[in-house]
């Protein structure tokens, strides 16, 4: 039945697809980052619908191709296109090109689908519909996970949906850390009480998911956007009192098992887990050291030369557990300061643009939206320190919305100002 009832929205979305890209650039995103035809497990389990969805979204751009309306070109996309410029010139030099290709490859595709939204969904009703589809692909299983932690009391882990980039419970905290913020930016789009409140229960319910996933990494994301919103909030002292409340609720509901795990982000020697991570990291640096401009090439790592030069006897061939040193080894040093100049550049012009837009009433969910944006991304490179998922399509997605964002707050504000040109030139 499950199988039916998944194979009839592709199929709609097909269709509908035909008329408006846009349609199968939603489909594309939830079915990219949900993958729910692998929760079914029947025949649609083995079924390629992502290959479908996306080959009649390109036939359709290519049918309504001048009908797109593209986003502003922001600083933002400038040194996204580099960065995967960056990322082409050092799968090229790869150290081992059969090891660096696959995964360049599906990196492609990610900067393929950001290149559609930024085509086509520069309008107030496909941003906010996006937006709304990637919060619900990553929010149910936070949903699910806050509510099955609570009925559990925190004694098992959370994992997400099979088949995607984040199914381990690692990959959940980071995902549901991310989309959090997003959730409940939501509550200025929402104009009903009844739709506000269910913004605030998943936001809770997410939070409880994060705790319920045991990542030290998770836990690491949450202290970090904390600090974020204490820095930005001018009601220091509420905010203050909130995370402790917050802490201390932490502490009492959640079991021994996982204090037990938490504790060891401070005594790395104490777990076999997190001491390899030192391991790994230094592994990282010493290939960075070896090609510090381009980098090794996405994968290197197993490259089994490199391995037995540096880890033989120390180590097995393990992922380097953190974003920064798996840029790092992966694009060189150059690369890296791509990454993080990519990175900043985001968080702070979500920053800035959602001040101009704050000043005007029918700007307030895009003031809203790009203000939460940054905290997901601070999010996403808090818990990044200990998990490899720099290449991860929810971060760019993410960055995409905040483009889009950007781009409808600008034209707007422009239009604005034009129109109060003319009245002052008539008027005079």
């Amino acid at each position: 039945m499950r199988d039916i009832f998944i194979f009839s929205a592709v199929l709609c979305i097909l269709l509908a697809t035909l008329r408006k890209p846009q349609i199968g650039i939603l489909g594309w995103l939830w079915l990219s980052i949900m993958n729910p035809h692998k929760e079914a497990f029947g025949w649609i389990y083995s079924l390629p619908v992502l290959d479908m969805i996306a080959g009649v979204t390109f036939i359709s751009v290519l049918i309504n191709f001048k009908k797109a309306e593209k986003a502003m070109f922001h600083p933002i996309a400038i040194i996204l296109l580099i960065f995967y410029f960056w990322a082409c010139m050092s799968t090229i030099f790869a150290t081992s090109f059969d090891l660096s290709f696959p995964r360049w490859i599906y990196f492609s595709k990610t900067m393929v689908f950001i290149l559609l939204m930024l085509l086509f969904l520069n309008k107030k009703h496909w941003i906010i519909s996006s937006i709304f589809v990637f919060v619900f692909a990553v929010g149910l299983t936070g949903a699910k996970g806050g509510m099955f932690t609570i009925l559990t009391g925190g004694g098992y882990r959370i994992w997400g949906a099979p088949g995607t980039a984040w199914g381990d419970n690692n990959g959940v905290s980071l995902a549901v850390l991310m989309v959090t913020p997003m959730i409940f930016a939501l509550k200025d789009v929402l104009d009903k009480k009844i739709l506000r409140l269910s913004v605030y229960g998943t936001s809770f319910l997410s939070f409880i998911c994060i705790l319920g996933t045991q990542s030290r990494g998770g836990l690491v994301g949450i202290i970090g956007v904390s600090m974020a919103f204490f820095v930005r909030t001018k009601h220091k002292l509420v905010m203050g009192v909130l995370i402790f409340i917050c802490g201390l609720g932490v502490l009492a509901f959640m079991p021994d098992s996982w204090k037990s795990r938490m504790e060891t982000i401070q005594t790395y020697e104490q777990d076999a887990s997190a001491s390899t991570r030192i391991i790994q990291w230094n592994y990282a640096v010493q290939l960075a050291n070896e090609r510090p401009i381009l980098g090794h090439g996405f994968y290197a790592r197993f490259h089994q030369p490199l391995y037995q030069k540096y880890l033989t006897g120390i180590d097995k061939n393990r992922s380097v557990h953190s974003v920064y040193f798996q840029i790092l080894e992966e694009q060189g040093y150059v690369g890296l300061f791509i990454y993080l100049l990519l990175m900043v550049t985001a968080i702070v012009s979500a920053h800035k643009v959602s001040k101009q837009a704050k000043q005007r009433d029918d700007l307030k969910w895009a003031s809203s939206l790009l203000y939460f944006s940054q905290f997901s991304i601070v999010g996403f490179a808090f818990n990044g320190l200990t998990i490899n998922v720099a290449y991860l399509d929810l971060y760019y997605y993410l960055l995409a919305f905040i483009v889009l964002l950007i781009s409808h707050v600008k034209m707007e504000l422009a239009a604005d100002h034009t129109k109060t040109s003319q009245q002052t030139v008539l008027g005079t």
